[in-house]
């Protein structure tokens, strides 16, 4: 409820953004926990914190002379999420009774849900006639502190794993840079495909077009087809809506 007037702190009055990149998120916790603001964290943090972000930077955005972009940090685990699991969970307001599979059901519909609000908000840019775009994405298997909660158990919220761990030496860093570098993307190389997106190298620098909605080694590629749905799209978006009490206008 108070983000727009920190934003504007931040900020000041007047500000342009060209790019904006929703990338905050949490796996994997074992339990449900609630955010601040009462929702279910994984969800809450995932989706609705994008959502409300992209509420009050809409007119920032939209200052953007030459179009901006709003790029989703998705997961190929949306498609754990089946349109049956989309639609209980947007019947029961984002919050199902049954907390799935240890929090990964849960992750798997947030990670669907940054698809679908794509794919609703690059609908209504393209109704309003405005000049911007947005994508969703892929990142990979990255060496992040995303894993805290595997790692920690349900009190792993503070947990930086990969952040605070120190370089290894000996065979360690031998096994790390022959193995591991090799098995899961170092940071540098998972941003691969936000940057591209940010650059909007995959339309000639033309931030207010789309070359697709859902990119992959910086590539677009077809998520699945309950992701991709509009009308779950829709009713994702007003639920949205209703829940943060953010809108979104042009």
């Amino acid at each position: 409820k108070t983000l727009p007037a920190r934003l504007d702190a931040a900020l000041g009055g007047g500000a342009a953004i060209d790019v904006l990149l929703n990338n905050a998120g949490v796996m994997a916790v074992p339990e449900r926990q609630s955010t601040a603001d009462g929702f279910e964290k994984t969800v809450g943090i995932n989706h609705l914190g994008h959502f409300a972000l992209v509420a009050a930077l809409m007119p920032s955005l939209q200052r953007a002379k030459s179009g901006f972009r709003v790029i989703n940090v998705s997961s190929d685990a949306h498609r754990f999420a089946s349109a049956g699991a989309i639609k209980e969970a947007i019947a029961a307001k984002l919050d199902p009774p049954e907390y799935a599979a240890g929090g990964w059901g849960a992750y798997g519909v947030s990670k669907a849900a940054n698809v679908l609000f794509t794919v609703e908000l690059q609908r209504r840019l393209e109704a309003a006639g405005v000049k911007g775009s947005a994508v969703a994405l892929h990142p990979g298997v990255v060496q992040t502190d995303l894993s805290r909660y595997i790692i920690g158990g349900a009190s792993g919220g503070d947990l930086h794993p990969v952040q605070d761990a120190a370089a290894p030496t000996g065979v360690g860093a031998f096994l790390k840079s022959n193995l591991l570098d090799k098995a899961i993307l170092t940071v540098d190389k998972g941003a691969n495909t936000q940057v591209y997106l940010a650059a909007a190298a995959d339309t000639q620098g033309d931030r207010g077009s789309r070359s697709g909605l859902y990119f992959d080694k910086m590539k677009a590629v077809a998520p699945n087809a309950a992701a991709a749905d509009p009308e779950l799209a829709k009713k994702l978006w007003e639920l949205s809506e209703s829940l943060t009490g953010a809108k979104i206008g042009f």
